[in-house]
């Protein structure tokens, strides 16, 4: 059996804040193969970009791991000094982030900004560098590349910069990439041309993607696994396709039911009522039961474990039956039971 290329393990993160302290991440485990692409999904403040912080060393100064092990292809980190874990991160992954313009340095051209990764850290020369970057610009679909080279980011659309951003995340030859929801500020047209081009270089490059999102129909078309986040833990996880058809968590089929359906009219679109879990306060039993359709009083005292549930993976008492209750339920269009 092949290692992982990353695998994280039971990972638990805390974030100092005026409040009290917040278990942020609480029990992160996952793998990722080269070639294989996860999404992560979940409310704001429900952990996602937390995690990807957290396995990249990009946490915040008020906030820690305290326990857990992340490693890259069988490396641990934690076994590392801070050099070299830094090092070996910046040999593995790219990263493209949310909003390109603001990770995009203003004051230099977009060419520069590629070919300095294969110029300062890989050692290539200034004309192999400088190559290097006209070929992931092609790569990415920007046209007139050598034009391009010389253009400063506020010259160019949302999309190009996106582009841009990731090929600078490709610069280094990553065998990962991780995506903090980078389609989000982009229009449809642009979102499904930087969706393809992220699935045809997992394809081509066999490289790995962890796709962090609010949006499940991103995850539908670029993610082979998904794992739903709720209050610093997955509550689900297994094949996309088999989650949205047959989801085994009531957060799952809330998230499904919230999305519009354009082949149904409804007046009002169907909400998960209640506040996200206040992480600062001790948990005594599921998160979700104070917002879910089907909580019990076993929901409100003991929190559930994730555990299999036919081909996916569930952190619900009642995951094996409560789809079966619905029938007997009449929910209104804001989430309630009437």
């Amino acid at each position: 059996m092949s290692t992982p290329l990353l695998s994280v393990r039971d990972l638990h993160v805390e974030i100092q804040t005026p409040r009290g302290l917040l278990k942020a991440i609480r029990g992160i485990s996952l793998d990722l193969d080269a070639g294989e692409s996860i999404g992560i999904v979940g409310e704001s403040g429900s952990g996602k970009s937390i995690t990807l912080k957290a396995i990249l060393g990009l946490l915040p100064k008020n906030a820690r791991i305290t326990s857990g092990e992340i490693y890259i292809e069988g490396v641990s980190l934690n076994s590392l000094s801070a050099n070299k874990r830094a090092a070996l991160l910046a040999e593995k992954i790219g990263i493209v982030f949310q909003d390109a313009i603001a990770a995009l340095n203003p004051v230099m051209t977009v060419g520069k900004q590629i070919s300095e990764v294969p110029y300062r850290r890989l050692g290539w020369s200034k004309e192999k560098s400088h190559q290097r970057a006209i070929e992931l610009m092609q790569l990415v679909g920007i046209p007139n590349a050598e034009q391009r080279f010389h253009v400063y980011p506020h010259q160019l659309s949302g999309g190009l910069r996106q582009r841009v951003a990731i090929a600078i995340a490709l610069s280094g030859n990553p065998q990962l990439i991780f995506c903090d929801e980078p389609t989000t500020a982009l229009d449809v047209t642009i979102q499904a041309q930087v969706l393809r081009l992220l699935m045809d270089l997992r394809e081509k490059e066999k490289t790995g993607v962890v796709f962090v999102t609010h949006d499940l129909a991103v995850v539908n078309e670029i993610c082979e696994e998904i794992n739903v986040m709720y209050a610093g833990r997955f509550v689900e996880r297994g094949d996309v396709q088999e989650c949205f058809q047959h989801p085994v968590h009531p957060y799952t089929y809330s998230l499904l039911k919230s999305a519009p359906d354009m082949e149904h009219q409804v007046e009002r679109l169907f909400s998960i009522l209640g506040e996200p879990a206040d992480l600062t306060k001790p948990v005594t039993g599921c998160p979700f039961a104070p917002r879910c359709f089907a909580a019990t009083e076993i929901c409100q005292s003991s929190e559930p474990a994730l555990q299999s549930v036919g081909s996916s993976a569930s952190a619900c008492h009642h995951a094996a039956t409560f789809m079966q209750s619905l029938s007997a339920l009449d929910l209104t269009k804001d989430g309630a039971e009437r």
